[in-house]
């Protein structure tokens, strides 16, 4: 996976300010929990269980994360935990090429992620004038977003090419990292049918506790 973050190393670069643009408006997609009736889309894993999961996940990455650890672990183990937790088809982590300003794929779990995850590529800078796809406008606003219907013209209009002969998916999760106001990560999750990405109040809570760890453990590593 080639993720390390040494003090003093060249990964370090991954800090650098960067300067997202606020032009732009994504509050209608952003992350909120859905009020729904009976079980989640598919019907295969209850609330009640997708909370537990995601709550032993959790513990477990705190107690993994009190001593020395590897930072390719902590964040196996969190995208393992929302895999598992809610029934994604894919989990992916991207990120930042310093030398590139944009996010990369970089592992992931799940349907095909061998071929998919490479195709991940989101830039963090645009060319003036030129209109930011919404992956980019997504990850520079740090706005946590969920995609019900990504066939909506509004929102397939800005797909960029690269997901659209890639990941293929028609309701998904996007969960931006930051550090000192810059993004640097990505947490992708998706399902492959419209509106089947379904969160209510705790499992959001708890979806955003995940990435918040992944953030510290960044944070924390040698």
């Amino acid at each position: 996976m080639d993720i390390k973050l040494a003090k003093n190393s060249p990964a370090q670069r991954l800090l650098a300010p960067l300067t997202p643009s606020a032009e732009d408006s994504l509050s209608p997609h952003q992350l909120q929990a859905t009020m729904v009736e009976g079980a989640p889309a598919g019907g295969v894993i209850s609330a009640e269980q997708a909370a537990a999961t995601l709550a032993a996940g959790i513990q477990d990455i705190t107690n993994a994360m009190v001593e020395s650890f590897k930072l390719n672990e902590i964040l196996r183990m969190i995208l393992e935990t929302m895999y598992r937790g809610l029934g994604f088809r894919r989990v992916i982590f991207c990120l930042r090429d310093p030398k590139t300003e944009t996010l990369t794929g970089r592992f992931g779990l799940g349907e095909g992620v061998e071929a998919v995850v490479p195709s991940f590529r989101v830039p963090l800078r645009v060319m003036p004038g030129m209109p930011a796809d919404l992956f980019t406008a997504i990850c520079t606003k740090g706005v946590d977003t969920l995609i019900a219907d990504a066939s909506q013209p509004k929102i397939a209009e800005r797909l960029p090419a690269w997901f659209l002969s890639g990941a293929k998916a028609h309701s998904f999760l996007i969960l931006p990292m930051a550090l000192r106001g810059a993004p640097f990560a990505m947490i992708y999750a998706d399902k492959p049918e419209p509106g089947s990405v379904v969160l209510d109040e705790k499992q959001l809570s708890l979806l955003r506790t995940l990435r918040n760890q992944a953030v510290m453990a960044f944070k924390q590593a040698n």
